[in-house]
């Protein structure tokens, strides 16, 4: 499950010092983190996520969140990551989702929203721990 506690520090750091985000989740230990722009599209992600995931950070910065969500789901994620950004919360969950070998796997997340951060326009950053 993911560290609640260690998720709300990370987010209070971020709207103290929006400016530093990316420095903020790079040094965010284990707790891999994904930063996406109100059309879904990656803008950052930390190396505990790519870890995660199996991927570099090039191969995901600028892509959709899709490419790690199992295609039969991708509609649905579509569409709650669209109301996150327009209601600007959601709770903390467990989804499946796939890695690079297209292997699938359970993780638990939590999220934030900020338009302080990059160009000050809407985004969605997700807080992702790998279940066992």
């Amino acid at each position: 499950m993911i560290d609640l506690l260690e998720t709300e520090r990370i987010k209070s750091e971020i709207a103290e010092q929006p400016q530093n985000v990316q420095s903020i989740i790079e040094t965010s230990g284990e707790i891999g983190i994904c930063i996406t722009n109100d059309k879904g599209n990656f803008v950052a992600v930390n190396d505990a996520y790519t870890k995660i995931y199996g991927y570099g950070k090039t191969e995901l910065v600028g892509k959709s969140f899709l490419i790690v969500v199992p295609e039969s789901n991708r509609e649905n994620m579509t569409h709650l990551h669209d109301k996150f950004i327009r209601d600007k919360r959601e709770i903390a969950r467990s989804w499946q989702v796939v890695d690079k070998a297209g292997r699938v796997m359970s993780i638990s997340v939590d999220t934030a929203y900020s338009d302080q951060i990059f160009d000050k326009s809407p985004h969605k950053i997700t807080f992702v721990h790998k279940e066992s």
